[in-house]
């Protein structure tokens, strides 16, 4: 969580005032690595706002390879979540193969029972 903007404006006006990163860390209860990163940041970017939320791309399944990993389910279901990861064209690991039938509304016993 970041913090406050009032918060960020104000240590960096101490900064200001005093030059010592450590001097501010202490007067505000934080680190001094992020009082100085505060500082470099304004400098480099010119805001003081925290940086966005980086959060990477986890779908590593398209539509295609749902539509395949659905069609190897029905043609052999009783597959194991590590089968099923190795039959399929793109390179996954089980944990993503897991949460796709978690995603398909999959149990276990749906890989056991036969039609």
């Amino acid at each position: 969580m970041a913090y406050p903007k009032e918060y960020r404006r104000a240590v960096a006006e101490a900064y200001d005032a005093c030059g010592s990163s450590a001097q501010v860390a202490k007067q505000y209860r934080c680190s001094e690595s992020w009082v100085r990163l505060l500082i470099q940041r304004r400098r480099e970017l010119g805001t003081l706002d925290p940086l966005p939320d980086y959060r990477p791309d986890n779908h590593k399944l398209n539509h295609a390879d749902m539509e395949q990993f659905v069609k190897l389910i029905a043609d052999r279901p009783d597959m194991t979540l590590g089968e099923l990861a190795d039959a399929l064209d793109k390179k996954v690991s089980v944990p993503t193969v897991h949460r796709a039938t978690k995603k398909l509304g999959l149990s276990f016993r749906a890989f056991f029972t036969r039609p």
